[in-house]
């Protein structure tokens, strides 16, 4: 009620471009926007109230033009149709499929609004920025708060049964360890982002990107951490020489703090990674029977956990005596691919690997290095993805798109970067 209250509050008396108070707001009140109201089993999270009420009562279209935006579009439109398709041919549904329909024609929304405001104001990605570092520190925060009081200070309605399976895993604001060291991994690499008027990254911009670093091992995600270091592969390859010192630095400090408190690290507490492996390759082979059955549409958007309770009932774990049929396979990729079918997998993949794509062919072209950091923490979730459907808390989608969107107008942004430098050197 707060989260909403203050929207209208800011919409009603802000005397600015409504359309950036809104993309600031949704940036800056992340942590609370998973959370949902339920009218029967219908349910809408803040962030959908949020999208909703904005579009019909305060937004105001931008006569901007997105470079190939004609294909994201088209893309769009065929996803919708697909949806619409696996929806119909769904043996059985629940009203949760209309939640999950609202809450994609929201992100949408907010991709389409994210992009307008950054091609007409290419500045704006700056503004983009810092409200996610400032949202990294309030997480940081959380996390120190969890130290101290414990993972029961949280804002999950129910404790993840992953927190204290195997030492204790922190969630952060978050309420899965996977996801927020999937968010964390990600977000790192905003910290060797440098604002176009200044020369180097400073000195505490490295130690948050330590800090992320440190947060992921006490999470105890290891697809998380497999994505730090892929995207950390990426950046040394072909970011600039100073990164590279920097990362050493970095290292070395991580392995100090490693050696020193190694005992309470959950990363280190974990069994081995056979055991985690066979308990998942086991859903998994479930899940891509389910796909083979499905190929081309799916079981329907939000039907998992339905299905399997009737087709693989031994999907599902306890929580507080209550059997909880499992949402997703233990693989974001599968996920898609069971309610979507191979079409639909392949329009959602294909808006996330084009604008990364096109944005890196222009680093080839222009060589700045900003566009490498943000391919690097796409590429940081989608490593963590294969474990854990993050999507499922819509503030992970919302962090991603908000990626994308950056990574899609980079054209613009990245001028705007060159030129604002290179008029500071002058």
């Amino acid at each position: 009620m707060l989260t909403v209250a203050s929207f209208f509050a800011l919409m009603l008396f802000t005397t600015g471009d409504k359309n950036k108070a809104y993309v600031q707001f949704i940036l800056l009140s992340f942590p609370f926007l998973a959370l949902d109201t339920h009218y029967g089993d219908l349910f809408f999270s803040d962030f959908d109230v949020v999208t909703l009420s904005f579009l019909f009562g305060f937004y105001s279209p931008k006569r901007v033009s997105l470079k190939n935006g004609k294909i994201y579009l088209t893309t769009f439109i065929f996803l919708v149709i697909i949806i619409i398709i696996g929806l119909y041919k769904a043996e059985s549904l629940t009203s949760s499929s209309t939640s999950y329909c609202i809450e994609y024609i929201c992100l949408f929304v907010f991709a389409k609004i994210s992009v307008d405001e950054i091609v007409a104001d290419p500045a704006f990605f700056h503004q983009i920025i810092q409200c996610l570092k400032i949202i990294f520190l309030f997480s940081l925060a959380f996390l120190m708060g969890q130290f101290v009081l414990g993972v029961g200070f949280s804002l999950a309605k129910v404790q993840n049964p992953n927190v204290l399976s195997e030492g204790t895993r922190y969630t952060s604001f978050f309420q899965d360890p996977q996801k927020y060291a999937q968010y964390l991994a990600a977000m790192s690499f905003i910290f060797l982002i440098k604002d176009p008027i200044t020369q180097k990254v400073s000195t505490l911009n490295y130690g948050l990107f330590l800090s992320a670093l440190i947060a992921i091992l006490f999470t105890g995600g290891r697809g998380g951490l497999g994505g730090w270091a892929a995207g950390m592969f990426l950046v040394v390859l072909f970011g600039k020489s100073s990164y590279r010192y920097a990362i050493i630095v970095v290292g070395i400090l991580a392995y100090i703090v490693i050696d020193n408190f190694k005992d309470d690290i959950a990363m280190f507490k974990r069994t081995s990674v056979d055991d985690t492996y066979a308990f998942r390759f086991a859903i998994w082979v479930d899940a891509f029977k389910i796909f083979l059955d499905h190929k081309y549409f799916g079981i329907g958007l939000g039907n998992y956990a339905n299905y399997v309770s009737v087709h693989n009932p031994d999907q599902f774990w306890l929580v507080d005596n209550e059997i909880t049929y499992y949402d997703h396979p233990e693989s974001g990729y599968l996920k898609f691919l069971t309610e979507l079918g191979a079409t639909g997998f392949i329009c959602i993949y294909f808006m996330i690997i084009f604008p990364m794509a096109q944005a890196f062919f222009l680093f080839i072209k222009n060589k700045d290095s900003t566009i490498i950091l943000l391919i690097a923490g796409v590429i940081a979730w989608m490593i963590g993805f294969y474990t854990v459907y993050s999507f499922s808390d819509v503030r992970m989608t919302i962090f991603i798109i908000t990626f994308l969107a950056m990574l899609a107008t980079s054209y613009k942004w990245s001028n705007y970067n060159i030129e604002t430098n290179a008029a500071t050197i002058l």
